[in-house]
């Protein structure tokens, strides 16, 4: 849970619920569009016949601003400046030459690509995917393919976990154990960052107590992973 993580000492980062409602609206863009590639219009339930295709691309695209415009106007309200939205074309480019794109089910190839995305941009140290216990769209394809991507991506931290009544320990267990990994990683890019500008740890500490990031809303352009790294570089 995240009150476990944190109180492990790692900063949560929740994926927001808008980027399922953008998945969705990507989904049927990318059906819509196989669809038009057909010799003849499709009849069925989600098919074209009869319909107005023009019309219904420019409402998907409608709808996918609108989510991101009502998502960065409440974000704006709370403070949470500078934070965008996934980019689900890229995320389909990269999970595409693992994941056939046309395999639905929960999260589909967004795991997979999201993951890649994580490691290539440098987002996080450690991904740890939740999902309900007996969950065979993720526990059976998704995870199964991630064990293709951390080998072809060996700096990529991933940890799947499902959700039961029991086993708590044994899960709080792996946890820590990635944890350990992540936070070894965290340590190694801050003293990077560090040696590359100079500073000794002491003098990293003293220049934070000055400026701007003494505002608890202060946050530092994205450079690396860690945020104690990327406040190294901006200070």
């Amino acid at each position: 849970s995240q009150r476990f993580l944190e109180k492990e000492g790692a900063e949560v980062d929740i994926q927001p619920i808008a980027n399922w409602f953008l998945f969705m609206v990507w989904e049927n863009r990318f059906d819509t569009l196989r669809r038009m590639e057909l010799k003849e219009e499709d009849g069925g339930r989600k098919g074209l016949k009869d319909k107005n295709v023009t019309q219904k691309m420019i409402g998907l695209a409608v709808a996918d601003k609108a989510i991101r415009a009502i998502f960065h106007s409440y974000a704006a309200a709370l403070g949470l400046h500078g934070y965008h939205l996934g980019d689900l074309d890229q995320i389909a480019r990269l999970a595409s030459p693992h994941h056939d794109l046309q395999v639905r089910g929960g999260e589909a190839h967004m795991e997979i690509g999201k993951l890649i995305h994580f490691v290539e941009d440098k987002v996080n140290h450690l991904t740890i995917s939740v999902k309900p216990f007996g969950c065979m769209p993720s526990s059976g394809v998704s995870d199964g393919v991630q064990a293709a991507v951390t080998t072809k991506y060996p700096e990529a931290l991933f940890l799947p976990i499902e959700t039961t009544g029991d086993g708590a320990v044994n899960v709080q267990s792996r946890i820590q154990m990635m944890l350990f990994k992540a936070r070894q990683k965290a340590k190694a890019e801050l003293e990077a960052v560090l040696q590359e500008r100079g500073m000794e740890a002491a003098d990293f500490k003293e220049r934070l107590k000055k400026g701007r990031f003494q505002s608890p809303l202060a946050w530092p352009s994205h450079r690396v992973a860690g945020t104690a790294a990327n406040l190294a570089a901006a200070v």
